[in-house]
């Protein structure tokens, strides 16, 4: 939904993109609604007792929805009303006691009230409850100990002297700025953890106008770690910059005419920016300059503008150019029974995955390629599911992927499974991907396999 508003806002969206957006905002609506306690609040399950911080996540969710989409008003009235009913007699709320599935990163009360009290104001609650979880966070400031804290503080009570705070502790790299965090409520960790805590801190100084310049510079940041896919590499980061550019969006406003002359090798190509098409996506093509080794690329502007830029490049690598990693926190391996067979014959395949983190993880996620041609046998996977050897599992035509909760460091995982072949042909496995769900560069990747299957 965040994706489908910021469409809309930068005029990029086409009847078919729409239909297609709305149709999967559909399926994830219904979805949802799947994990909703009776009596209000979300489970992971959607069994009872509902989960406080995963209803404040769901909360927002739906608010953003409600831009985009219509949904039943009811679903966000008894969410925030379990949401108001969990909150103590002083205003806060409290930690709820850890679980499986649970965010390990809220740690403390505080940081707690700061998230519930955030959802609470974006889904346009007015009442004195949220009154009195900011008097709280006001008088318990003391214990906001990170930027992350701060940021989620600053977003809940909108304080000129929070606003401040949080300025004063950016750090400034040339023409951006950006908020140094150690974990995050939601697993990140390093760089993914900066831009999370940068895009709420960016969030919460666009409502202050006296620190535009330092919430353009953290969407220059933003802009600067956004990946050629459009993303920002885990979903938390993802969501959390998307609604620091949909912030700045609505308040963006260019008097002028602004041209943009971009030179890559000697290849030019301009545009003009025009007041009206300010918050229009422009998509310049330079792939006619590239050329092999370095390459030179400037870019030169008149007039004045707010607009920012990414320059993505994109390329195809050989497997065997690919260098190993070094020192991986995961290693997966696969390998099958043999190459070639007939159709109706089953092929095995045998996984090991190993975790050499340093300290604890949360959410391991393991795609397994179906070759093309091939159906899966789900019962190893019911099976590790019941002996919790893995939270969950899904199944598609194309993927298996399977969802490791908290993962101890020096832990390995080793099982089996059967695919049978339904057609004649050689083809080649999807790789085998790996990845910390929280961090997504933590990963490990097998190359693809050639299978021949006979008549």
């Amino acid at each position: 939904m965040l994706a489908l508003d910021y469409l809309r806002r930068s005029r990029k969206t086409t009847p078919e993109i729409e239909m297609k957006a709305l149709e999967y905002i559909n399926v994830g609506y219904q979805r949802l609604l799947t994990f909703e306690v009776a009596g209000g609040g979300f489970d992971w399950y959607g069994r009872p007792p509902a989960n406080l911080v995963l209803s404040a996540y769901g909360l927002l969710e739906f608010s953003d929805m409600a831009k985009v989409y219509e949904i039943d008003d009811r679903v966000i009235g008894r969410t925030r009303s379990f949401l108001l009913a969990q909150q103590q007699s002083d205003g806060s709320w409290k930690m709820p006691e850890r679980s499986a599935w649970s965010w390990a990163g809220l740690q403390g009360d505080f940081i707690v009230t700061a998230y519930v009290a955030w959802s609470l104001s974006e889904a346009g609650e007015k009442g004195p409850g949220l009154e009195r979880a900011r008097a709280w966070l006001r008088s318990h400031l003391a214990e906001a100990k990170d930027n992350y804290a701060l940021a989620l503080a600053a977003n809940a009570l909108g304080d000129d002297a929070l606003f401040e705070k949080l300025e004063a502790t950016g750090t400034r790299d040339e023409r951006v700025v950006y908020w140094k965090q150690g974990d995050t409520a939601f697993y990140g960790r390093g760089e993914y953890a900066a831009i999370e805590t940068t895009a709420l801190a960016a969030h919460a100084l666009l409502k202050s106008n006296r620190t535009v310049s330092t919430a353009n510079s953290a969407l220059a940041y933003l802009a600067k770690k956004k990946d050629s896919r459009g993303t920002w590499g885990s979903t938390s980061a993802t969501i959390l910059s998307l609604r620091s550019i949909l912030r700045a969006m609505s308040g963006r406003e260019q008097k002028d005419r602004a041209l943009v002359r971009w030179n890559l090798n000697g290849h030019a190509k301009e545009i003009a920016i025009e007041p009206e098409q300010a918050d229009v996506l422009q998509i310049v093509d330079l792939t006619a300059g590239v050329r092999p080794g370095e390459n030179s690329v400037s870019v030169e502007t008149s007039g004045e503008t707010n607009s920012m830029m990414q320059i993505v490049a994109r390329y195809w690598l050989p497997w065997n150019r690919v260098e190993p990693q070094k020192a991986k926190p995961l290693e997966v391996a696969v390998s099958y029974d043999r190459t070639k067979l007939a159709k109706n014959d089953v092929l095995t395949a045998n996984v090991s995955l190993a975790y050499r983190g340093e300290r604890p993880t949360f959410m391991i996620v393991l795609d397994l390629g179906i070759p093309p041609g091939f159906a899966v046998d789900p019962k190893p996977f019911e099976r590790m599911v019941e002996e919790k050897r893995i939270d969950k599992f899904s199944l598609t035509a194309k993927q298996i992927t399977l969802y490791f909760g908290t993962i101890e460091p020096g832990r390995s995982v080793g099982f089996a499974y059967g695919l049978r072949a339904k057609f004649p042909l050689k083809a080649k496995t999807p790789p085998t991907v790996a990845y910390e769900y929280y961090a997504p560069d933590r990963r490990d990747e097998v190359a693809p396999v050639e299978v021949e299957v006979t008549e």
